[in-house]
């Protein structure tokens, strides 16, 4: 599986890819260059949606308990993930029952929770940033080949994440 640094370096890389369609002429090449684009995106949305999966709790399906992080678990979740969170929402599983256990869940495993929820969370937020510069790069080209890719980006501009 990949990592949100890896991920942002194809990210980048597909950014640049986009720009350089913008100094192409010939139709035939932009045309085979925009599909070279998707392919890159799509291969973005797989890495992000297997970083998602990694991060997302099996089976979380049941009850719901929100837990407010204190200020120092806040300032640490920051640190190690570049986003800030306040409350981690954790849902009842089969083989934890949150909402029955709260007392007794160690408040490392409510960090560790949500440090993942806050990296899922940088992750939309950061696919869908690249996502938007390299819809606003497709733009400027003016080609009419890329006017399904666009309208892909935007109506999925985290990829799936």
């Amino acid at each position: 599986m990949a990592d949100l640094a890896e991920l942002q370096k194809k990210q980048a890389e597909a950014a640049k890819f986009a720009h350089s369609m913008a100094s192409e002429k010939d139709p035939a090449q932009l045309k085979e260059m925009a599909e070279q684009l998707q392919a890159k995106c799509a291969d973005l949305g797989r890495m992000a949606r297997a970083i998602e999966a990694a991060l997302t709790p099996a089976g979380g399906s049941g009850v719901e308990t929100r837990v407010t992080l204190s200020p120092e678990q806040r300032k640490r979740i920051a640190e190690q993930t570049g986003a800030a969170i306040e409350v981690v929402t954790l849902r009842d599983t089969a083989e934890r029952a949150y909402s029955k256990l709260m007392p007794a869940v160690d408040p490392r495993e409510i960090e560790r929770m949500a440090a993942k929820e806050a990296a899922g969370s940088r992750l939309r937020a950061e696919t869908r940033a690249q996502v938007e510069k390299i819809i606003k790069e497709l733009e400027k080209l003016d080609v009419p080949e890329l006017a399904e890719t666009i309208a892909e980006l935007r109506r999925n501009p985290t990829l799936g994440v």
